[in-house]
């Protein structure tokens, strides 16, 4: 145990050594579509300088979804869940990620900071294939799950609710009728990036467990009578 420290500190010095990565925004990648699509950010009165950016506080959830499914079953493509709220800053990091933003990332209602991601590998590189594969598969569904009123009832309608252990971002995949198909495994998806402080997914595994989650819920046998 007494090396734990000295290998903290050197893994510390090598993370902060590492280049700055450049600075993408989602305005500048393919599109993802989204839903809500268009909510009042301010509901539930927020003040003007942290208006909710990507979670409908107010709004029936189970609509949400409804809707993301519909565009989803419309376009052959697979809802994927992301069941979280606006003070949740890996469901921002998430959203940020599939929508190809890198570089600088700010979360003000988490509340504000700036973080920067420092990397030696090719992210820019990672970011537009999970981009391309985000916006060429899938349909997100951000669904509120702490002011909203029937933010639960998501998971209890898809079946989700007995594989949910409580922790925010949940991230799921949907079968074509609307019932779950798999979960994303979060527990290794942390990059490992330090000095400054950074919070932020390997881009490469969060496409592959994307992958997965999506070809589960493809592959699932259909319930319909």
């Amino acid at each position: 145990m007494r090396y734990v420290a000295p290998l903290l500190v050197a893994l510390l010095l090598l993370n902060g050594c590492a280049p700055e990565v450049p600075t993408a925004s989602s305005s500048e990648a393919l599109p993802v579509s989204s839903f809500p699509i268009n909510f009042d950010p301010l509901c539930g009165g927020r003040p003007a300088g942290r208006a909710a950016r990507i979670y409908d506080e107010c709004g029936s959830q189970m609509d949400i979804f409804q809707r993301a499914l519909e565009e989803a079953q419309a376009t052959g493509k697979t809802v994927i869940v992301s069941y979280g709220a606006e003070w949740c800053v890996w469901c921002h990091v998430f959203d940020s990620h599939v929508n190809g933003a890198t570089g600088r990332f700010n979360y003000p209602n988490t509340p504000s900071w700036t973080s920067v991601e420092r990397s030696r590998r090719d992210v820019p590189r990672d970011a537009r294939a999970l981009n391309q594969f985000a916006s060429e598969n899938i349909i997100l569904a951000h669904i509120e799950g702490d002011k909203s009123p029937d933010g639960r009832a998501v998971l209890e309608a898809t079946g989700a609710a007995t594989h949910f252990s409580g922790g925010l971002p949940f991230i799921f995949s949907v079968t074509p009728e609307g019932r779950f198909g798999a979960a994303v495994d979060l527990e290794h998806l942390d990059a490992e990036q330090a000095a400054p402080f950074y919070q932020g997914y390997d881009r490469a595994v969060l496409l592959a467990e994307l992958r997965r989650v999506r070809n589960i819920a493809r592959s699932a046998p259909s319930t319909a009578p």
